[in-house]
């Protein structure tokens, strides 16, 4: 793996990072996460991938992260494991920066698998660690949108090294 610093990497990064924090926040503060605000950062994403390029460079990339990540999403909102804000917001990440963002990895679909991978184990494993600990509470409901944060950010590290 190459570190990839160009500027459409870096700034895929921070759109997807300003977008997490916004959503993990009303998370947490809210327990939901309103369509408009979901939306506004799509809107603001399909912005950055449209002017970068990101999506025409990458395109193997975004369209292996998005058939595996469509069917996962359903499966587990069907399931009642993730909810509605959670199932769009982790859309919206395979959308947008659905890979190694600060590297670069020869295998596009090994790289989709794998961030897609460590961004679900975060995100439901620290969602029941969360619920576990916290269940006799009167809102025990887990916020999973900072732990796929948390996800995303390992995937970037991992990259780094």
């Amino acid at each position: 793996m190459v570190v990839d610093l160009s500027i459409v990497s870096i700034m895929s990064f921070f759109t997807i990072i300003s977008l997490l924090v916004v959503y993990s926040t009303l998370d947490i503060r809210d327990r939901r996460v309103m369509n408009e605000v979901v939306f506004a950062g799509g809107a603001v994403g399909c912005i950055v991938l449209i002017l970068t390029g990101h999506f025409i460079t990458n395109l193997v990339l975004h369209l292996t992260a998005l058939s595996l990540v469509i069917p996962l999403i359903f499966i587990l909102f069907r399931i009642g494991s993730i909810g509605g804000a959670d199932a769009k917001i982790l859309f919206l990440v395979a959308f947008i920066s659905p890979g190694i963002e600060l590297g670069i990895w020869s295998q596009s679909i090994l790289e989709a698998i794998f961030a897609l991978g460590v961004e679900l184990v975060a995100m439901l494993l620290g969602g029941y660690l969360y619920w576990r600990f916290r269940r006799n509470e009167e809102n025990s409901t887990p916020p999973l949108i900072p732990f796929l944060l948390v996800g995303y950010l390992v995937i970037q590290v991992i990259a780094l090294f």
